[in-house]
């Protein structure tokens, strides 16, 4: 029996070692296929293995481009493109690869909502050796867009309170602080810290708080804090009833029909100014107002609700500051 076992693992390995030497025919087009399922890690590894036979191929190194960018190497991906558009010829989907990484590194520390005009042009059609470059196909990649604070000596974070005006919907600081304490805990890898309840804020005019040093050095080493969170945030309902046209269908003869009618609707309004403050220092690190509105048919409704999908709406962009994240974009690779 054990020498049943012994030749088993023997023929196992033996199979692996065979495995490991074969040779893929066409790696660039190997790459290819392993691109278009994802698979980036192994699409740049063969790639690198067809730029050894044919290290001028402007399709292996855009492809190498795209590779890079994807996996984070984005030195790399800028070096790679611009050998790749010198050796192209003017290939117009080379070029427009360039560019759309270009206007990326551009928007690294913009909000994921901000408008990206530009980056959607229609590709123009241009003379040259390219057209003997093989068509490419398009693939849909997630770019990583790196934090807007730089987290290397952060590590544990402490949301204090949230200077908020006095509501008879729900405790709006309260609500808040555990809400952003939940989603740092679910979206990042800082700890954060157990603080029950949140440290108050002084009573002071915005920008004066905002300057206040020694009070946030003070929360600093009173929790052990790199980072700490707090702001300003306002939250109300508004009555916004009023006449709008609504479409409805005739019980008598089955037709649609559009009709004024007064519609009861409710309007709750969001707005929160958050700091980021440097717990050694004190200092202000980052700084964000975000504005959100939710409108709902009827009256009397649930205000808890109505605060939490409102905070649900800004809180990426409250992770974005501290965590990284993709955006989805558009390349051009060449299976060739």
């Amino acid at each position: 029996m054990v020498g049943i076992g012994v030749a088993a693992i023997l023929a196992i390995c033996s199979a692996a070692a065979l495995a490991g030497q074969v040779k893929i025919k066409n790696p660039a087009r190997f790459a290819a296929n392993m691109a278009e399922r994802g698979n980036w890690r192994e699409a740049k590894y063969r790639w690198e293995i067809a730029l050894r036979e044919q290290p001028d191929n402007p399709r292996i190194l855009n492809n190498l481009a795209v590779a890079s960018e994807v996996l984070g190497d984005v030195e790399q991906a800028e070096l790679l493109y611009g050998q790749a558009v010198s050796a192209s010829d003017g290939n117009p989907h080379i070029l427009d690869n360039q560019r759309r990484f270009s206007w990326s590194l551009k928007q690294r520390g913009a909000s994921e909502g901000d408008d990206v005009a530009g980056t959607d042009r229609p590709i123009q059609p241009a003379n040259g050796k390219w057209r003997k470059q093989g068509k490419p196909f398009r693939v849909t990649v997630g770019v990583p867009i790196p934090p807007r604070l730089s987290l290397e000596n952060i590590s544990s974070v402490l949301v204090a309170s949230f200077r908020a005006q006095d509501s008879t919907l729900l405790d709006i600081n309260r609500e808040l602080v555990r809400f952003i304490r939940s989603e740092l805990g679910k979206g990042t890898e800082l700890e954060v810290l157990d603080v029950v309840p949140p440290p108050a804020i002084p009573e002071q005019r915005i920008p004066d708080l905002v300057a206040n040093h020694e009070f946030w050095k003070y929360l600093s080493r009173e929790h052990g804090a790199d980072l700490i969170i707090s702001g300003v945030v306002e939250y109300s309902r508004e009555d916004v009833s009023g006449f709008e046209d609504v479409d409805y269908v005739s019980t008598r003869t089955g037709q649609k029909i559009r009709q004024t009618k007064f519609v009861e609707r409710e309007q709750f309004d969001y707005e929160l100014d958050i700091f980021f403050m440097d717990g050694p220092t004190g200092k202000l690190l980052h700084r964000d107002r975000l504005r959100r509105s939710l409108v709902f048919r009827g009256q009397m409704n649930d205000p808890i609700t109505a605060f939490y999908e409102l905070n649900e709406s800004i809180a990426a962009d409250v992770l974005a500051v501290v965590t990284s994240r993709r955006r989805q974009e558009s390349r051009f690779v060449f299976r060739r």
